[in-house]
């Protein structure tokens, strides 16, 4: 695959191409990116001292672009071919990414099936041509999880999961384990605010003649006595568990999907019929871009690698092994424009094909 036939597609789907800076201010990814990416970025810092990053993707770099050069609510549409620096476990650190992101439709459905048959036709310009594909949603699992009764430290941790099925059936089993030590003091740390279980912390260390250990302070003791009042004070419940443990698991053609879905809401005695509705027209609106929902796999654990995902997503590999890196990924982040200083919400979506691990790759 040429840079010309990449470039000429992107064109012709009326996604223009845009360059961003290779180095990036760090303090971006760290915040919005999320674990996949956080602890692999090659860092540097400027003059001034201000960490900066190689871009280790390509997505935060355009949105701050749209928003630099213009209304953020408009719509617009991006193409992109250039390297991205991460740290991969055997494979190289600096690869080279190809991708779109459509941003401001308000059509969202269709532009979810645009951007998901213009990656099939990358991939397969790639040598890709009947991936394993994957379907997930962020928003089906995150409403799961909200309605399920867990506490906010065991919501943050299986969001942060959400992407991978082995670090979801971890985050399980870590929220799943009993907490010892409820005692009076963990009672009341469960009940006191961030700065006044600090106090508390401060003054137990004070009376008790107690240095900090490891280099640890009083907020960062309070921080873990709070993470774990909140487990014993709140533990999740045996059902809730087994219901998320279904829907970590739940793996069936895209098509079924809905009506499992729907079941297993009813048993949990939850209202997910609007976020369960969206997923099946967006199955049909996939279906009306000549593309086959029965040859798609939905899966619980899904729902995109990165934190700044709400919602859809899709993932193409060569095989059906999921714990192989994808080849193209994507999905929608309808939450990250206002995160990097939009004035509202701003719907987007967008994809990325990793070159290197297409059959074809790129011609040098």
């Amino acid at each position: 695959m040429s840079r010309r036939q990449i470039t000429e597609l992107l064109e012709t789907s009326g996604y223009l191409p845009v360059e961003t800076p290779v180095l990036q201010p760090a303090d971006v990814f760290l915040d919005l990116a999320g674990e996949d990416i956080r602890a692999r970025l090659f860092t540097t810092e400027d003059e001034a001292g201000r960490a900066l990053c190689l871009r280790p993707e390509h997505t935060i770099p355009i949105c701050r672009h749209h928003i630099a050069t213009g209304e953020a609510a408009r719509p617009a549409n991006y193409g992109y071919l250039g390297p991205a620096f991460r740290f991969r476990p055997d494979e190289s650190g600096e690869f080279l990414q190809a991708g779109i992101e459509s941003i401001g439709r308000e059509d969202k459905l269709a532009a979810d099936a645009e951007v998901m048959a213009l990656s099939l036709s990358l991939a397969s310009a790639g040598g890709l041509t009947e991936p394993s594909i994957i379907l997930g949603d962020a928003s089906i699992v995150t409403a799961f999880v909200d309605g399920l009764g867990f506490s906010p430290r065991a919501r943050r941790r299986l969001r942060r999961a959400l992407g991978s099925r082995v670090r979801m059936e971890a985050a399980l089993a870590e929220i799943a384990k009993p907490v010892e030590g409820s005692g009076a003091v963990t009672v009341a740390l469960a009940a006191a605010t961030p700065e006044d279980a600090q106090a508390l912390v401060e003054d137990m260390m004070q009376l008790a003649r107690i240095r900090p250990v490891g280099g640890r302070t009083a907020q960062e003791i309070a921080a873990r006595f709070i993470a774990k009042a909140e487990s014993a004070a709140a533990p999740a419940r045996e059902a809730a568990l087994t219901c998320l443990e279904a829907l970590i698991h739940l793996q069936v053609p895209a098509p079924d999907a809905p009506g499992l879905l729907q079941r297993l809401a009813d048993v949990a005695g939850l209202d997910l019929g609007a976020p369960i509705a969206r997923f099946a027209d967006r199955l049909e609106a996939i279906a009306d871009r000549n593309l086959k929902p029965q040859a798609m796999t939905f899966c619980g654990w899904a729902g995109g690698r990165l934190d700044y995902y709400t919602g859809f997503s899709f993932e193409l590999r060569a095989s059906e092994d999921v714990t192989t890196a994808p080849a193209a990924s994507g999905g929608r982040f309808d939450g990250l424009m206002e995160r990097l200083g939009a004035p509202g919400r701003v719907p987007a979506v967008g994809a990325a094909l990793w070159l290197d691990r297409l059959p074809q790759g790129m011609e040098p």
